[in-house]
């Protein structure tokens, strides 16, 4: 693993930050992108669903993500998983194992990364080799079908460009590519690679 300055996660008014070793703090690329982003889409979804089940749907769907990430990570962290999970998450875990093989040489998981330059933070999934090429690689987790819905991701790409950025920044080492591995509850796993500019 590669050790370099990071960031500590806080909150302030309800918005996720995060503090530098030098205490500036900048907020995350998650919030960035979502004050950015058309919420057209969404807000048709909830007017649509209503708002008590949308708000349902989003808590089990952010639920689910963690609980998949923390599999993820204790298992390419050679870890014993601790805790219960949900068959949902147990189920995309299951699916992403043969992803997760495709990588190697890892740099880091769950690192909480940040740039001076852009004033932007965020926590990267992990950054590994991933079929022999440098990588930023976020795992995703889909109610329906990545593939359908461009716009997501999209935004997907840009959240993980800006951690090869603050990688760069942060080591002066190039990532190679970006890739989004979504694990989708119909049962499929939609892998998307871009290589960086």
């Amino acid at each position: 693993m590669t050790t370099i300055p990071l960031a500590l996660q806080t909150e302030v008014d309800g918005i996720r930050y995060y503090k530098t070793p030098q205490g500036i703090l900048y907020p995350s690329i998650t919030t960035v992108l979502s004050k950015t982003s058309d919420m057209t889409g969404l807000e048709e979804w909830r007017e649509r669903v209503g708002s008590e089940l949308a708000d349902q749907i989003m808590k089990d769907a952010q639920i689910h993500g963690t609980m998949t990430h923390k599999l993820c990570e204790d298992y390419l962290n050679n870890k014993q998983s601790e805790g219960s999970f949900l068959d949902i998450p147990k189920s995309h875990f299951e699916k992403l194992k043969p992803y997760l093989h495709k990588m190697n040489n890892i740099r880091g998981i769950e690192i909480p990364l940040y740039s001076d330059e852009f004033k932007i933070a965020g926590t990267c999934d992990c950054i590994a080799e991933y079929d022999g090429n440098l990588s930023i690689i976020d795992f995703k987790t889909s109610r329906s079908r990545l593939a359908e819905h461009y716009d997501k991701v999209q935004k997907y790409f840009m959240q993980a460009t800006a951690y090869s950025l603050m990688w760069k920044e942060r080591t002066g080492v190039e990532i190679d590519q970006i890739v989004i591995i979504g694990s989708e509850e119909i049962g499929n796993v939609a892998v998307f690679i871009k290589n960086t500019i």
